[in-house]
């Protein structure tokens, strides 16, 4: 029986995909100090992920086979565990009240104390990030779009964005003293100090777990930005999560072509700083009423504005968008060249069909 169950629900693009890859990197060494972070066979991390989608009814193009019935097997793993268990994925963040009902009932069941915890990132950030993600799955909008529906509350990346809404969601029949917010440090901060922060949260001892991350969410610059919303333009479905070419998109063209020319960033710009640091200053107060607790600075989810001249992702230069469109055509030309003849066949023919 589980002394401590820890609930990671996120929010997205808050670090979460570099916690859980350190998290899972580490599971034996937490283990010897009776700390479970449970997976599937063979040590398969994507199970939280799974049940994530599964809870939420959240559809990622994952086969069902996977999903169906993956929260159900995450909560009984945890059930069976000894000591304190750390379950994480930021797709609970979207989850109805409802939603989130049931799975504390359902981790309750086993008689487990749950605690809460929620990673944030400055909205600016978040919103930057969120762009990039979804570029990185079909998505086709302007940043600028994309920033008006987040201002006008009609997108869904905003609502798992806000803190507010997540821990009413999450935390409404949970006591102050077992909700833990962890705050995402600034640019210019140690690399670590997310990990040492969230460490805090789950009472572990950074010294217990010094195996480094091993993936992270690739992040890409203002012309990669603009490649990918042409090419997702041409690819389409195909594109998005769960279709057949979202897999080279997000695997090959942005991991391979695009994410390793460390282009400008994508930063929100002033005229809608304003609006952002609005929004984030009434959240911050608000966590400051609700008496959460704390592992960082609340001030760390005020935004700053970026320093130097801004660079608008929705008008780079034509220039400097044909350089990254031609390293993708030689990212892609090297792998059809040196990769096994079937994988070189099966990238011409996939891109022979989004032509066609």
């Amino acid at each position: 029986m589980p002394h401590r169950v820890f609930l990671h629900v996120g929010t997205p693009k808050s670090g979460t995909t570099y916690l859980q890859s350190r998290l899972h990197a580490n599971r034996r060494q937490l283990r010897r100090h009776h700390v479970r972070y449970p997976t599937g066979a063979l040590g398969e991390p994507r199970l939280h992920y799974w049940a994530a989608l599964d809870l939420t009814g959240t559809d990622h193009g994952v086969e069902p086979r996977r999903v169906d019935g993956a929260w159900d097997r995450l909560v009984a793993k945890a059930g069976r565990a000894s000591g304190d268990v750390v379950l994480s994925h930021e797709v609970l963040a979207k989850a109805t009240p409802g939603q989130a009902e049931r799975a504390l009932a359902d981790l309750a069941a086993s008689g487990a104390d749950v605690r809460l915890v929620l990673t944030a990132r400055d909205l600016a950030r978040e919103l930057a990030s969120g762009w990039q993600e979804s570029l990185k799955f079909g998505a086709r909008r302007t940043l600028r779009d994309f920033l008006d529906r987040a201002r006008e509350g009609r997108s869904a990346f905003m609502r798992s964005f806000d803190p507010t809404r997540v821990l009413t969601t999450w935390g409404s029949g949970l006591p102050r003293e077992r909700i833990h917010v962890v705050t995402a440090p600034p640019p210019g901060r140690a690399e670590d100090l997310l990990w040492v922060r969230f460490l805090d949260a789950l009472d572990v001892d950074p010294a217990w777990v010094p195996r480094e991350a091993a993936r992270v969410n690739a992040s890409v610059g203002v012309p990669e930005a603009q490649v990918l919303r042409r090419l997702n333009g041409r690819l389409g479905a195909r594109a998005h999560r769960g279709g057949d070419l979202s897999p080279l998109v997000d695997g090959l063209v942005v991991a391979h072509a695009l994410a390793p020319r460390r282009s400008a960033a994508i930063t929100v710009g002033p005229d809608d700083l304003p609006w952002v640091a609005e929004r984030s200053g009434e959240w911050v107060a608000w966590l400051r009423q609700r008496g959460v607790t704390v592992h960082g600075d609340l001030d760390d989810l005020l935004p700053e504005a970026p320093e130097g001249d801004w660079t608008d992702p929705d008008a780079p230069r034509p220039r400097q968008v044909a350089a990254a469109a031609l390293d993708v055509v030689e990212v892609l030309l090297s792998e059809v060249h040196d990769r096994p003849a079937s994988l070189g066949e099966r990238l011409r023919r996939a891109f022979t069909r989004a032509r066609g």
